[in-house]
């Protein structure tokens, strides 16, 4: 009896502990291009997303940065990222892996074109670091650079890019 209400507390416990999906959805076809009806309706169907794919989330960055996002599949917009230094030469995840905020973190330190503290000006733009930066100016909540990223927390961290760059007065002002 003893040993069965120990098992059935791990059981619990280990229950609690499960690991978020690594896995989101792709951009379908009726949600990409740049016509303003596939942007209303890509930002609409963010937020019911538990995990926001790299896919959705380099669409996001794109349509951000540029107003449009020709690139007809993954493939391209991970091209077009690298070709802009906002991805890594080595990156190749796969398109509906989960975005991680580490790897958002970077792209967006050099969209805003931030140098950052000490730390990334001596090391370099990493993940942790550009994470920690973007908590500090008020652009990430509390977050670790492998967290998954939801649906809805890419729409409240674009808008909050947005408010930074237009130097909204909850955010640093405008440079």
């Amino acid at each position: 009896m003893r040993s069965s209400a120990l098992l059935a507390i791990l059981s619990i416990l280990l229950a609690g502990c499960a690991a978020h999906p690594s896995t989101g959805k792709l951009v379908p076809k009726e949600l990409a291009g740049s016509d303003p009806e596939a942007q209303l309706n890509f930002w609409s169907s963010l937020p019911g997303e538990h995990v926001a794919s790299n896919d959705q989330a380099f669409r996001a960055l794109l349509l951000y940065v540029d107003g449009k996002d020709d690139a007809p599949d993954y493939a391209a917009r991970v091209a077009t990222m690298k070709s802009r230094k906002l991805l890594p030469d080595d990156f190749n995840e796969p398109g509906d892996t989960a975005a991680h905020k580490g790897a958002l973190a970077v792209a967006i330190m050099k969209i805003l074109q931030e140098k950052g503290g000490v730390t990334i000006r001596l090391f370099g733009n990493s993940p942790r670091y550009s994470t920690r930066e973007l908590m500090f100016l008020n652009i990430y909540p509390p977050s670790t650079p492998n967290q998954v990223i939801s649906g809805n927390q890419l729409v409240g961290i674009i808008g909050q890019v947005e408010d930074f760059q237009r130097g909204s007065a909850l955010t640093a002002p405008a440079r």
